[in-house]
């Protein structure tokens, strides 16, 4: 048995936090790379600078790639992130 894969929560809450607004534009790459339907489904300012922290986004159907590869893909290319998921379909610091 695998490990599952992490994702955000399907009709959820959740946003991807990063340092800049350059890192915006090489995460929404990053996404497309690694799933193209996916990035159909990547909500408006989904990914936001961490200021923003700790409000969040509804994620609707964006809810299928890989948050952990992303995550790693993006360290690598020297562009941390941080990844918020709050695993639950009510939030009360959502945009």
């Amino acid at each position: 048995m695998g490990v599952a894969m992490r994702t955000f929560t399907r009709k959820g809450y959740g946003r991807i936090y990063v340092q800049n607004y350059e890192a915006i534009n090489v995460v929404k790459e990053m996404v497309e790379d690694m799933d193209a339907f996916e990035y159909d489904y990547l909500p408006d300012d989904f990914i936001t600078l961490f200021e923003e922290y700790p409000k969040l986004v509804f994620t609707h159907k964006f809810c299928d790639l890989d948050i952990d590869e992303l995550t790693a893909r993006c360290w690598d290319k020297g562009v941390p992130i941080f990844c918020f998921d709050n695993g639950e379909r009510e939030c009360f610091a959502s945009l």
